[in-house]
């Protein structure tokens, strides 16, 4: 964004210039953090992820109390999206700079080593430019994660029709590693398909050496047998453990018993 200075008269006589802060006067605060990243061809930020390590945890961004519960722990927002894009939530606080917001958010996510991408909603019957500003929203608030707080940011797959994927999912073409949430889609096979479908995409475009699924499926093999394509490529595929997931395997142990 262009410099933009203004002259100001001294008492003994002189001009002075002086920068006006034009992002902050025409509200466009993320303007910091665009101006730290790279856009592909969509104009949206690259992400590059490549961890040695993975995590072991999965707090949801309403279970703080779970943000640190092992070194390893990752945060993921698998909630509904007005319960973190609220009119108070991250992404506004960051649009809108409110520094007494941000501070909140910086306190409340301070040392954690994981987040994995917001999976905000989007559907394929309504209108495009709804989906792709929600698209942006997340790419603005990984860009706050890594540089704010330091977080290893591991990108979300998001389950659209198979010829929308080039867009929704561009930009994470050097990740090796993506996060597939089976929450609420395995019980109607036109979920279940649109997840293959976005495994099969995930595994032919893009260099993954693991993925890691937010599964909260009573039997783990409910969830791992939507990601036979990614088993028989050779890439991992990592069920990481989480509170639901922990209740519903106890209610099936119980129920067999």
């Amino acid at each position: 964004m262009r410099k933009i200075t203004s002259k100001q008269l001294c008492p003994n006589g002189s001009v002075e210039r002086n920068s006006i802060d034009i992002p902050n006067k025409l509200n466009y605060g993320i303007a910091d953090l665009l101006n730290q990243s790279f856009l592909n061809e969509y104009d949206l930020p690259i992400h590059h992820c490549d961890p040695s390590v993975y995590p072991d945890y999965i707090a949801l961004n309403c279970e703080p109390s779970a943000f640190h519960k092992t070194p390893l722990t990752a945060v993921a927002f698998y909630t509904y999206d007005r319960a973190f894009d609220k009119i108070d939530g991250l992404y506004n606080a960051i649009y809108y700079k409110n520094n007494r917001l941000l501070e909140k958010y910086k306190n409340l996510y301070r040392g954690v080593a994981f987040v994995i991408a917001p999976d905000y909603s989007m559907f394929d019957d309504i209108w495009h430019f709804e989906n792709e500003y929600r698209l942006f929203k997340v790419r603005i608030i990984i860009l706050w994660f890594v540089l704010e707080i330091g977080a290893v940011v591991i990108p979300n797959a998001t389950y659209l029709s198979v010829d929308k994927l080039d867009l929704y999912m561009s930009g994470f073409e050097k990740c090796t590693v993506m996060c597939f949430s089976t929450k609420s889609h395995v019980r109607y096979a036109s979920d279940r398909q649109r997840i293959k479908e976005t495994v099969r995409y995930a595994v032919d475009h893009f260099p993954l050496k693991t993925i890691l699924v937010y599964s909260v499926c009573g039997k783990d093999k409910t969830s791992l047998s939507l990601f036979d394509y990614a088993i028989v490529k050779g890439i991992d595929v990592l069920i990481v453990d989480n509170t639901m997931r922990r209740r519903n395997q106890r209610a099936s142990k119980g129920a067999i018993a």
